[in-house]
């Protein structure tokens, strides 16, 4: 296996909670990464539970929980019941480009520091 694809999370699967509720389990996350932009640790015991519920035919909210036992006391809410709406058929999303000198700089200031590099 490929360097690079151990560093991807394991998702155990998903199980529907009842006919409206998809939960997604995930673990074994490089400790060497944020929880987010505002830098928060977590440890090699982090485990993500993404929960997706159907609020009607054109909505999902998302909910986050956040479960690190070796840094935090217990289980928390990273973000809670984010709204999602079903797009139109005919919206496009335009292909956004990386910019060369901009990925260079954030790798030498964020992802290379991350990767232990």
């Amino acid at each position: 296996m490929a360097a690079s694809c151990r560093r991807i999370p394991k998702c155990r699967g998903g199980t529907s909670r009842d006919d409206y509720t998809f939960v997604a389990d995930s673990n074994g996350f490089d400790d060497r990464t944020w929880l987010d932009n505002a830098g928060r640790p977590h440890s090699d015991a982090l485990h993500v539970i993404e929960t997706y519920h159907r609020v009607d035919a054109d909505h999902l909210e998302k909910t986050i929980t956040i479960d690190d036992p070796k840094y935090y006391t217990r289980p928390w809410i990273a973000l809670d019941k984010i709204p999602y709406r079903l797009q139109s058929p005919s919206l496009e999303i335009p292909e956004q480009e990386c910019v060369p000198s901009e990925t260079a700089k954030y790798n030498q200031l964020f992802a290379n520091p991350a990767a232990g590099q």
